[in-house]
């Protein structure tokens, strides 16, 4: 988190004004304030309204740590791939939720041209999603949804 922002700290403050090419015409430094506070935002309105970004952000947090707990109760030893999980996607969720409560949308800098620009979160976010979806194709059978929801409510209920 840290990493994240303290780079668009130093970005806003001192190269916003720059453009230029990092690896040829495959990316691009090219710094954006998006406001629109998701990737979704920009296509659908309700995902551009701060209430109920910030209310998903923390449903996706309480995702991250039900999820995790369960997989806990589940298993003694967590392997290296869950906790890169864990690790890429609470950061990710983390910057994502002080980007909206404190830049009013994400600073996003690098730009794969005529796709998307994106930053450092968005790459947390994205190894956290690549990794879970590799590891839930073999591990499928192990935790059902029907599971999950019985445990989240137990705990609620305690």
């Amino acid at each position: 988190m840290f990493i994240d922002q303290i780079v668009k700290l130093v970005i806003a403050h001192f190269f916003m004004i720059y453009d230029f090419d990092i690896i040829g015409n495959l990316i691009r430094f090219k710094p954006v304030q998006n406001t629109n506070l998701s990737y979704g935002g920009n296509f659908i309105g309700v995902l551009s309204n701060m209430w109920v970004m910030i209310l998903l952000n923390v449903l996706v947090i309480f995702l991250f740590i039900s999820g995790y707990l369960l997989y806990k109760q589940k298993r003694k030893c967590t392997s290296i791939s869950v906790k890169a999980i864990m690790i890429c996607g609470m950061t990710g969720c983390l910057c994502s939720l002080i980007d909206k409560v404190f830049w009013g949308g994400s600073l996003d800098f690098i730009q794969i041209p005529n796709l998307f620009t994106f930053d450092l979160k968005d790459c947390y976010l994205s190894i956290a999603q690549i990794i879970f979806i590799v590891l839930a194709v073999p591990y499928n059978k192990e935790i059902s949804v029907k599971e999950y929801l019985q445990f989240c409510f137990d705990k609620l209920k305690h």
